[in-house]
């Protein structure tokens, strides 16, 4: 017989019992909530696994645009060059830079000419352009195979984005105003066309990082007589000045424009020729500047031009001396004292193989003198005074000189992304 204290809970267990029965009737129920909720879970998780994939595509994409702009800039002004190195290091098959998770890449890959900076001649900013379709996974259940993405990157070079300082050493001798044969020319075609290469140079950097000075060889008589005619023997005078122009930042205009009125730009334009051809001095007057005004932390280099071999040097010295007796291996020493330095050494030979090869003829003594001994020519001189194959330059017709400078330039100031404007 059940107590009257025992019915309370008999109810209680009563009303468990029909509560449990009403949640496993809409169990169910939930199990069809859960899965409409899964729906769009799944298809964020996969939007977002496959963004994630696109956007590290583009990222890859990009990276390669940026490596192939850079490296098709540094061949500047040489666009044909400079297209066919940008797209050995895009990202197209077989390119060095293709990415192996990204196929059917479009690439454009473009130059054309900046005046708003220096340096163009012809062109000297070059663009790339990639798109690719990334292909998709949880995205296909609705319907997207791929997402499309692009990268565009723009370099300049040379455009004045690395600081240097640098001294260049014109050649105005004698030879400066012969043909290739030798014979006397009245316009002085080969001075005119080594005044317009370093021009050239002069508005291929940016003051506002780069510093240029000027060495001649033959030195002038004194400090104010750089535009006159040197004597002959000019390199006999202990006092005669080698460098003309110290390091200066002085020789554009705002507009990237040269500025005809500065001492460097005038002094190059005011240059005559005369005398003979000794190259150690004037490398040695050009190291000497940058040991004295070049900055610290900078790059320095010394660009040197010459049409043709050592065949004298200042009776000064010694008859005996490497300066007299073997003018183009002392130019040799002094050009590795100045790399020994830190010193970049460009150098320029320009109609080395004129007058017949005498051009080419390394002398001692005198123009008329005998071969040095060990014997040496010309072009093998200027390869050993530059400071790698990069940087010595041989150019044996009557040509512009323009691109050589230019490409000095674009070496020195190395080439640097820019934002492109452009639409």
């Amino acid at each position: 017989m059940l107590t009257r204290a025992l019915i309370p809970h008999l109810g209680m267990a009563e009303r468990c019992r029909k509560t449990a029965r009403r949640v496993g009737n809409q169990s169910g129920q939930a199990l069809v909530f859960v899965t409409i909720a899964l729906v769009p879970l799944i298809g964020m998780i996969g939007l977002v696994a496959d963004l994630g994939h696109a956007y590290y595509g583009q990222r890859a994409l990009q990276a390669s645009a940026d490596a192939a702009a850079l490296a098709g800039a540094s061949k500047l002004p040489d666009t044909t060059q400079a297209l066919a190195t940008a797209k050995q290091y895009g990202t197209t098959k077989g390119a060095k830079n293709a990415p192996a998770n990204i196929a059917n890449v479009s690439e454009l890959i473009s130059t054309r000419c900046a005046t708003s900076m220096p340096g163009c001649f012809p062109h000297n900013v070059l663009s790339v352009n990639e798109t690719a379709p990334v292909k998709t996974s949880f995205l296909r259940l609705f319907g997207v195979d791929t997402i499309n993405v692009h990268a565009r990157s723009t370099a300049c070079g040379p455009c004045g984005g690395r600081e240097a300082d640098i001294v260049l050493i014109f050649d105005r001798t004698l030879s400066m105003c012969m043909d290739f044969q030798g014979n006397y020319d009245s316009n002085c075609t080969k001075l005119k066309n080594a005044r317009s290469g370093m021009l050239t140079l002069l508005g291929s950097l940016d003051p506002v990082f780069d510093r240029v000075a000027l060495v001649t060889l033959p030195p002038a008589s004194s400090a104010g007589a750089a535009c006159s005619t040197p004597p002959f023997d000019v390199y006999n005078d202990q006092s005669a000045v080698w460098l003309l122009v110290s390091l200066t930042n002085k020789y554009q205009l705002p507009n990237h424009q040269l500025d005809t009125n500065s001492k460097l730009v005038s002094t190059i334009n005011c240059l005559p020729a005369q005398s003979d051809t000794a190259y150690a001095n004037a490398i040695e007057a050009a190291q000497a500047e940058i040991d004295k005004n070049g900055r610290a932390k900078v790059g320095h280099y010394i660009v040197f031009f010459t049409d043709g071999a050592a065949n004298t040097g200042p009776t000064y010295y010694a008859k005996s001396s490497p300066y007299r007796q073997q003018p183009c291996h002392q130019g040799v020493t002094s050009a590795a004292a100045a790399k020994a330095k830190g010193t970049t050494v460009y150098s320029i030979g320009y109609t080395l193989s004129g007058q017949g090869g005498y051009a080419n003829r390394c002398l001692a003594q005198s123009y008329d003198g005998p071969d040095e001994s060990p014997s040496i020519t010309a072009f093998q001189a200027l390869q050993q005074i530059a400071s790698n194959s990069n940087t010595f330059f041989n150019q044996p017709a009557l040509a512009s000189l323009n691109t050589i400078f230019s490409t000095v330039a674009a070496q020195i100031t190395g080439p640097r992304l820019i934002p492109d404007t452009t639409p």
